[in-house]
Parts: C-alpha cells; sequence; structure tokens
C-alpha cells in the first residue's frame, strides 16, 4: 500500500477569543480560534500547504498525478478550485483536479480517492489538500467554535516517511450539523448527546477498529491515535472503544485553534509526524455528520532524512495575534459599512 512522502500545514496568524465573541450574546468562552486575516481564504492557505508538502516531498510538481481539494467552504456551488491551486503549484495541465467537497468528511474521502487511484496504477503520486474556513452567522455555535486551517500531504508508493497498513470507513443516514444554501451558515441541532452518542462515538469507533482489523493491530500497538476533534472532550470516548490509552491521544488543539473541519485530524497528524519516530504507529480517523474514515501507518526511517525540509506545525500554531470581535465581525464579512 502506497503512504505519505511528504507533508505541510497552513495556519493564519490572527486568533480570536471566545470569550470575546460570546460576551454581546450572554454566553462564555475559554479557548481561541484561528481566523483567516483580510488577504486569506481557503485557496492561499491551501497553496501554503501544498508548496509546504511539496518541498517536504523533494519531489517535483510534475511528479504529481492528481490534486484533490477537500473542503467544505468553497466559494463555488459550481466550480472547481483544485484548478487554481495546480495553477499557484505549478502542476501540469494533464494532472487530474477534483473537489470533494459537502462535507468535513471530505479529506478523508479525498485521501481514500487518492490511495485508489494509485492502488490502480492510474498516478504514482497525488496531493491531498484540505483547507477550511466556513461561514459563520452572528451569535451562532459556529462563530466561537469553527476555526481556518489549511493541511496537505503528498502521497505515493517512493520515499515514503509513514505507510498506510489500514483502512476503515463507517457511514450511516445521520447528520447533526448541516449548511444549506439558503442559510449561508452552519447550523446544528444542539443536542450535544444525541451528536456524540450516535453520531461522533459510534461512526469514529467502528471505523478505527475497520482499519486496526487491516493492520493487524490493537489499540495499544500506536504510539498516538489522532481523532478528530469538533472539541476536545471527544476523542476520549473513541479511545476507550478501541483500547488506547489517554496519554495516546492527541492533545486537544481545538481549544487553542478550534474546530479546523476537515483538516482537523490530519493537522493533527502532520504534528505527531514532525516528532515521530521510525518504527511508531499512528491510527488517524476524520469524521462529519454520519460518516468517518480511519487510516492505520506505520513510520519509515526516511521521516529523519526529511526532518529538515519541514515547516513544523508549531511554528503556525505560537505565531499568533489576537484580534478584537469587531474586528473579527469585519473580517469575517459580518460587519459590513452602509454605502455612502
Amino acid at each position: 500500500m502506497a503512504g505519505i512522502i511528504g507533508y505541510g500545514v497552513y495556519v493564519p496568524r490572527y486568533r480570536v477569543k471566545q470569550s470575546d465573541i460570546a460576551v454581546p450574546w450572554g454566553g462564555f468562552g475559554m479557548g481561541e480560534k484561528a481566523v483567516c486575516g483580510w488577504d486569506e481564504d481557503i485557496i492561499s492557505m491551501a497553496a501554503e500547504a501544498g508548496s509546504n508538502a511539496l518541498k517536504h516531498a523533494g519531489i517535483e510538481s510534475a511528479q504529481i498525478g492528481a490534486i484533490y481539494l477537500a473542503t467544505a467552504s468553497s466559494p463555488y456551488i459550481e466550480q472547481y478550485v483544485a484548478p487554481i491551486l495546480a495553477e499557484a503549484l505549478e502542476l501540469e495541465p494533464r494532472t487530474s483536479m477534483v473537489d470533494f467537497c459537502g462535507s468535513v468528511n471530505a479529506m478523508g474521502a479525498a485521501l481514500l480517492a487518492c490511495l485508489d487511484a494509485i492502488e490502480a496504477k492510474r498516478i504514482k503520486c497525488g496531493l491531498v489538500i484540505g483547507t477550511e474556513n466556513r461561514r459563520v452567522g452572528p451569535g451562532t455555535e459556529g462563530e466561537q467554535n469553527l476555526g481556518a486551517s489549511a493541511v496537505a500531504l503528498v502521497v505515493g508508493s517512493e520515499g515514503t516517511i509513514a505507510d498506510f497498513d489500514g483502512l476503515g470507513n463507517y457511514s450511516t443516514l445521520f447528520y447533526d450539523r448541516w449548511e444549506s444554501v439558503k442559510d449561508g451558515w452552519v447550523s446544528n441541532y444542539f443536542d450535544y448527546r444525541f451528536a456524540r452518542e450516535f453520531g461522533y462515538q459510534k461512526h469514529v469507533s467502528e471505523a478505527c477498529k475497520d482499519a486496526m482489523e487491516g493492520a493487524g493491530a490493537k489499540g495499544s500497538d500506536y504510539a498516538k491515535v489522532v481523532l478528530q476533534q469538533p472539541d476536545g472532550r471527544l476523542p476520549a470516548l473513541v479511545a476507550k472503544q478501541v483500547g488506547a490509552k489517554p496519554d495516546q491521544l492527541l492533545p486537544d488543539m481545538s481549544a487553542g485553534l478550534g474546530d479546523l473541519g476537515c483538516c482537523s485530524a490530519f493537522v493533527g497528524l502532520a504534528g505527531v509526524l514532525d516528532q515521530a519516530k521510525a518504527s511508531d504507529r499512528i491510527l488517524v480517523a476524520s469524521y462529519a455528520s454520519g460518516t468517518s474514515n480511519a487510516f492505520s501507518l506505520k513510520v519509515s526511517g526516511a521521516i529523519d532524512q526529511k526532518r529538515d525540509r519541514a515547516v513544523p506545525l508549531l511554528k503556525y500554531v505560537n505565531r499568533k495575534e489576537y484580534v478584537d470581535y469587531p474586528t473579527y465581525l469585519r473580517m469575517s464579512g459580518n460587519l459590513v459599512r452602509a454605502p455612502y
């Protein structure tokens, strides 16, 4: 099976405190989230992450046979974002270009499609990019929690730093969060227990069990278990069901960056790979309403040879500047000056 040749991330510099957002609406908040600057969007973030991934992989753009763009934040209903990124990253015009949209499990689905294309020998290398900056309404739960970021993986069979040895999938007709065309921002049912037990916990644990079975591994075999983080409390529930201990889980990223949507699990994976050692096993699972993909990986010795090429996640996490709530409203387009 194929593996990861290189990876890259991007997190915007700006942060807004959840407590600042909560004050005018009579709520409370304890963490903070990453937000796009005035000149940033999902395309600019994706281009930065993709460039970082290609440099880390040490391959030329001409070697990329397909680019898979994943997002639940596309500015288009009818138009692909992938060709814009292909132009920015100087990919060949004959490169396959596909957008995966409509779900925060989009990057899990895109990665699976890339692995299938490599397995079928249709391509040798693929570039999978997740990028997220979901639209939010003033005073909504999403305004407090939904953060911005991008992450990219170069996937292939040669020169890998981590190899896939197990895959899992679990999908049902379940939804607790959505964004309709008429609304213009993310909505949910506000039933935390329903979303937790019948959604996240059930789907992620079943997908993880499939991936572990395919890899012939058990929960205790993994150095790190990296699960989607809509909030930092949920992964611990799945860890119990897959036989992993709390110290195997990725620390809570959502408190510092927010819910990163389709990027969440894979930004976490990048942070783990920054510190991983040869022969470490990593279990990764993405999730959206009613669907989860899980991936079992084993780190190879090549990771140390490429270490100095990577731009570590912590560089972006620690590089931050706070904005107040009115400034954030203007940045997000939710506070607009009246026309003269």
